[in-house]
């Protein structure tokens, strides 16, 4: 019986996020492979004791038996390959592992979700969602970006060089690692969707806010891009456009941005929220703007489009390939476009029947490549 090891520790809380989009991935994978392959593999985790995991895993670990080990930090794994014969260590979440720190007949592998830090290494606005010492490294990124990618991407490198076994989430991730490492042009990188995350369809039949509104996300995250999404709002209330509305943004947000709204009455600013809190969010949304400068999926929109709701996302990286003809498409860095976008969506919604058509298409994909990878983890 082949005995894996997955991963759980990256699932887990990062310093600024209780839940994010890694993390979710990680847990649906680990949902799945329990569910497929739990009898006929050896299952074995790893997180830390101390910190937060769903309630809902904790019952799987119990329910199956599956043999968990505390782990503090990533270089502690050694001790697992000590006491254990592994044959296959999968991570959702790869890149902060060592080769040295893993015998050599493991089979490695991990999933790469984007290039993100090589792709996008800084953005001339960063530096307004932070504060203090974290405010000025991103003022010298920007200054020094090329030289800072350059670094990341020496940094990428060590992590593909680490895994036997490479999978990405979107064909446009696997068409940039194969273009920003051409060494690999002979390696078989395979694309597995990202699943979607565990949740339920909101059934709350009332709009938990009183006024027609645009749902934005990733409030204090730079590269979702949520500022110049704002500076393209106020334009259009400025201008006396988008009456009567009201703009939720999930994810809070500096002061240093609240600072810059003129008509801050208007906005309704949430910290990270509850799944179920979400989905509600979503589903009585006017329409989502999701200008977003990078992704290596993109999420937020699918979650948002099975609910049939028009959105406005940007035209970059993988989100073409996820959203189809089912969205406006915006230039992230251009706000009188994401502006005259954003005014389309108020007046002309698309068709609720197509953006859902569009959803159903790339969750049955979804659902076939989480069947996928897990089949790809295990080795059949």
């Amino acid at each position: 019986m082949k005995t894996i090891l997955f991963d759980l520790l990256e699932a887990q809380p990062t310093s600024t996020s209780k839940f994010h989009g890694g993390g979710e991935y990680i847990k649906a994978v680990f949902a799945k492979m329990v569910e497929e392959y739990a009898e006929e593999c050896r299952l074995i985790v790893f997180y830390d004791f101390d910190k937060f995991i769903d309630a809902w895993l904790e019952d799987i670990l119990e329910e199956k038996k599956i043999k968990k080990y505390n782990i503090k930090k990533n270089q502690d794994i050694r001790t697992i390959f000590e006491e254990e014969k592994i044959d296959v260590f999968y991570s959702g979440l790869p890149y902060y592992y060592q080769k040295k720190d893993i015998p050599l007949d493991v089979r490695v592998k991990g999933t790469v979700h984007g290039l993100r830090t090589v792709e996008m290494p800084a953005d001339k606005y960063a530096y307004l969602y932070s504060g203090g010492k974290s405010r000025i490294k991103e003022i010298v990124r920007y200054v020094v970006k090329d030289y800072y990618r350059k670094k990341k991407k020496q940094e990428f490198e060590k992590c593909i060089e680490l895994l036997d076994d490479l999978i990405c989430v979107s064909n446009h991730t696997r068409f940039s690692i194969m273009k920003n490492y051409p060494m690999l042009n002979d390696r078989e990188i395979s694309v597995f969707y990202t699943p979607q995350k565990k949740a339920q369809f909101s059934m709350a039949e009332k709009s938990p806010i009183e006024n027609k509104y645009i749902l934005v996300m990733g409030g204090d995250r730079w590269i979702k891009n949520c500022y110049r999404s704002i500076l393209a709002i106020e334009k259009l209330f400025d201008s006396g456009y988008l009456k009567g509305y009201k703009v939720v943004v999930v994810g809070n947000l500096n002061p240093s941005i609240k600072r810059k709204i003129s008509n801050l009455s208007k906005y309704i600013i949430k910290d990270y929220v509850e799944t179920a809190e979400l989905e509600t969010l979503y589903k009585f949304a006017d329409f989502f703007v999701y200008a977003s400068l990078n992704e290596g999926f993109g999420m937020p929109p699918l979650e948002a489009m099975k609910y049939g709701i028009t959105c406005v996302v940007s035209g970059v990286c993988s989100l073409p390939e996820v959203c189809g003809a089912a969205v406006y498409y915006v230039n992230p860095y251009d706000i009188d476009e994401i502006a005259t976008r954003i005014l389309s969506a108020a007046n002309v919604k698309i068709d609720p029947t197509l953006v859902k058509n569009q959803y159903n298409v790339i969750y049955q994909k979804q659902y076939e490549d989480l069947v996928g990878v897990c089949k790809f983890i295990v080795g059949q």
